[in-house]
């Protein structure tokens, strides 16, 4: 095996059992339109908005259902990460009822979208846009309708996140000795 060569390993998604939600929570320099019931204006988050809070308190994070944090939270990460387009999460989904029910909207094709609920610390303005430089992440929801394009559900899967290629192609060769 050459280490130029690339692997291919396909997969077969099976709904009813995974519990596990991913995809990007929060896109970087996407700008939106905010209504937040005293005005409406336009933002969008720089690349590294998250880092500092994902570092300090990611572990506490939830997963909560249109931001009804008077609930129980349906779900907590496994995953979060800052990447060149944004903050990509995974959520173990609650083996309860509230939880079977995020995922049968999810897998239906229901609900498809990230949103958060975050605290504003530092930011600039550019052309009418604010720019969020650095905000505390204090929940994520899955919404019908995102206020942030690009922040969605990629999928559900049935265990954790996926190991990287290096890692992979290490084993590999190691099942070759």
């Amino acid at each position: 095996m050459t280490t130029d060569e690339i692997l291919y390993r396909s997969a077969t998604l099976a709904p009813a059992a995974g519990r596990v939600v991913h995809g990007l929570i929060v896109p970087y320099n996407v700008v939106a339109e905010v209504r937040d019931g005293f005005s409406a204006y336009r933002e969008k988050f720089a690349p590294g908005a998250f880092r500092r809070s994902i570092t300090e308190r990611g572990n506490k994070l939830r997963l909560f259902t249109a931001h009804d944090t008077r609930r129980l939270p349906v779900g907590k990460p496994v995953e979060l990460h800052e990447d060149h387009d944004g903050v990509r999460a995974s959520f173990e989904i609650a083996n309860t009822r509230d939880g079977d029910d995020v995922l049968e909207s999810v897998n239906g094709g229901y609900t498809s979208n990230f949103s958060v609920g975050f605290r504003p610390i530092r930011h600039r303005t550019e052309n009418g846009v604010i720019v969020r430089t650095e905000a505390s992440l204090r929940e994520v929801s899955l919404v019908g309708l995102p206020v942030y394009d690009g922040a969605v559900v990629a999928g559900v899967r049935a265990e954790g996140p996926v190991i990287g290629r290096r890692i992979a192609e290490a084993r590999l060769l190691l099942l070759e000795l």
